[in-house]
């Protein structure tokens, strides 16, 4: 008899649970089918409520599916979260870059465009005090069209600004220019980091998430992260 008893309660109880997830509908009118952290402590209660009093069953296994069913949603939301905080700043970047058109900008990499009548400025990084600093431009030929001794500096930034005259003091032609540096460190002669000021012309949004890209006045494309400071 109480077979019987106990078949007649897991029937009704699982009958309960279909009705109860078949009553589950969208506001699209479709009928539920996956089970929730809800559906799954129910079907743990009915297990243990319905169990067999001569063979109680073990209820640790399915607790453990219901603290990796709870840890695999809760990195779930937690993916979410970040995917639209990564939105969100992907959105402030866009902002931020589009803020930046029309004004200069300092970038590594030491290429600078010279304009007629115009100047070329930035700063070189010296990781240690040196001497003999010398800068040199070098036109897009490849050719040394300017060198210019600075002296001994301390570590850190010395900045500078080459006027756009040549060696032999006629006016450089307009167009992009590599300016490169060196300087005597601990006796030896050491090629030093260089970034020069350079006017921001337009921006490229990215898609699908990349990086919004800083069209700059020499032909140039870098990312926002690249900038050292705004001027």
């Amino acid at each position: 008899m109480s077979g019987l008893n106990l078949t007649n309660a897991l029937t009704s109880t699982n009958a309960s649970i279909g009705n109860s997830l078949a009553s589950s509908v969208t506001g699209t009118g479709q009928t539920k089918t996956k089970l929730n952290q809800a559906d799954f402590i129910q079907l743990l209660v009915a297990q243990v409520k319905n169990q067999d009093p001569s063979k109680p069953m073990d209820p640790s296994q399915f607790m453990n599916q219901l603290a990796q069913f709870s840890t695999v949603s809760g990195v779930h939301d937690l993916n979410t979260s970040f995917t639209s905080l990564a939105d969100k700043l992907s959105s402030g970047q866009a902002l931020q870059a589009a803020g930046l058109v029309g004004r200069d900008v300092l970038v590594a990499g030491g290429n600078g465009l010279l304009k007629t009548g115009g100047s070329i400025s930035g700063q070189i990084t010296l990781p240690q005090s040196a001497a003999n600093v010398t800068l040199k431009v070098v036109n897009a030929q490849g050719v040394e069209v300017r060198s210019l001794p600075l002296g001994s500096a301390p570590a850190g930034d010395l900045l500078f600004k080459w006027d756009g005259f040549a060696d032999d003091g006629s006016v450089a032609p307009s167009g992009n220019y590599s300016i490169q540096a060196q300087a005597l460190i601990a006796d030896q002669q050491q090629a030093l980091d260089v970034a020069v000021n350079t006017r921001v012309n337009s921006i490229t949004l990215g898609q699908n998430k990349a990086a919004s890209q800083l069209n700059l006045a020499g032909g140039e494309s870098i990312p926002l992260n690249q900038v050292l400071a705004i001027k």
